[in-house]
């Protein structure tokens, strides 16, 4: 009786009673209605908190120029057209967020991501995302990807932070960041791309000996990496080498074989292969952070 009553408390009724499917990631296309109405809350909620009372209502700022930022460079409308007073604000933002297609749903999130309304409002956003079980993550405080679980979001914002702390390696941040922008735009063979280039770019400032299994071979013997995990990840890398219209022109092929689970899978090993070599470079005393 007490194991069941512990199941009800995680669940609704609907769900208890297998009415209502139990809570799984959407599909990227998809918005569900409780992200929209819990995302909703937090800026309707933001919006009032700003909001200045004179001769009428008005958004006051900071996010007063964040929705006039959206006005102009997301929704492309004339500056002198913004209306700043609070009911008609709250209404453009309300329909972006609860009756806009899913692109357009997450490209206003990723706009005011880049707008940054507040210092917490990253944080948040992802936090919303979590708790409403979306396919996306907000990852480098400002770049909105696709991930497939918890775990390898972990494993890729745990790579950005070790690529920020440790120095000279902000080649590898880059190219790890262009491919979580690739990967949430859907072109997923410049993803793996991108994600093969931010391990070779580490590998070469450890190690800078030239070609990259030349120099994965020489940090294998400076910084013990297990061989197996050098023969994984050269065979990987291989794979990226391979096939055409990753790291190579298209031949004969109107496009490369590569998908989201592709994308997904490379972006997720390759940032915990990042985090792996500074760990070991730290540990051989062959990084400063």
């Amino acid at each position: 009786m007490d194991d069941e009553i512990a199941r009800r408390k995680k669940l609704t009724f609907a769900q208890a009673e297998g009415t209502e499917p139990l809570p799984t990631q959407l599909k990227r296309t998809e918005v569900s209605q409780e992200l929209r109405s819990v995302l909703w809350n937090y800026i309707y909620n933001e919006l009032n908190r700003t909001a200045r009372n004179e001769m009428f209502s008005y958004v006051g700022d900071p996010w007063k120029g964040a929705l006039k930022n959206l006005h102009v460079f997301f929704h492309h409308k004339p500056a002198d057209e913004f209306d700043p007073s609070f009911h008609r604000a709250a209404d453009v933002a309300k329909a972006a967020v609860l009756n806009s297609s899913w692109d357009k749903f997450y490209g206003w999130i990723q706009h005011l991501l880049r707008v940054k309304p507040t210092p917490g409002f990253p944080d948040t956003i992802n936090k919303i995302l979590i708790y409403s079980r979306s396919p996306y993550r907000v990852i480098d405080k400002e770049v909105l990807c696709p991930i497939g679980s918890d775990a390898e979001a972990a494993t890729l914002t745990r790579a950005f932070e070790d690529l920020t702390e440790a120095k000279g390696l902000v080649g590898g941040r880059e190219h790890l960041r262009t491919a979580a922008n690739e990967l949430s735009a859907g072109r997923f063979a410049d993803s793996v791309r991108e994600s093969m280039h931010a391990v070779e770019s580490v590998v070469r400032v450890l190690e800078p000996s030239g070609e990259f299994a030349k120099a994965l071979g020489k940090l294998e013997g400076s910084t013990n990496i297990h061989g197996a995990l050098k023969k994984g990840f050269l065979a990987i890398y291989g794979f990226s080498s391979d096939e055409q219209g990753i790291r190579h022109p298209l031949l004969d092929k109107a496009a490369p074989d590569v998908d989201e689970a592709d994308a997904i899978f490379m972006i997720g090993a390759c940032s915990a292969f990042i985090s792996y070599l500074i760990n070991k470079a730290r540990t051989a005393g062959l990084l400063n952070t």
